[in-house]
């Protein structure tokens, strides 16, 4: 990985186990709210300032619950569509984080979508 950076990320309950996601959990530093943090059920606010106070990129599959106040809070958000698959998922946020030049949060929006496919 270019410039050693590594990326602290917080899986939403929406987002599997951070074992699905085997190039993200190697590189970066994943957090499943549920499953590492043990938070099932709080509130949005909540995960959005757990995130913002841990420096982590919030992961979510529930954009539009997240994303007026990420910004708001300048809490960086990764936007994953209902039908990309984990292995993409795992593919497409580690090239963006492989291009990403900071670790700075200012509240960007970032969107991962399926990948067309042509026959």
């Amino acid at each position: 990985m270019s410039g050693n950076r590594r990326f602290k990320l917080l899986l939403d309950e929406m987002m599997p186990r951070r074992e699905r996601f085997p190039h993200l959990n190697n590189f970066h530093d994943l957090k499943h709210i549920v499953h590492d943090m043990k938070k099932p059920g709080i509130k949005d606010s909540q995960i959005i300032m757990m995130a913002k106070r841990n420096g982590r990129i919030l992961l979510t599959k529930n954009v539009k619950h997240f994303i007026g106040s990420c910004g708001d809070k300048k809490v960086d958000l990764i936007g994953v569509g209902d039908l990309v698959g984990f292995e993409e998922i795992d593919r497409k946020v580690s090239a963006y984080l492989r291009k990403r030049k900071t670790r700075k949060m200012t509240g960007i929006f970032q969107n991962i979508v399926q990948s067309s496919r042509r026959q």
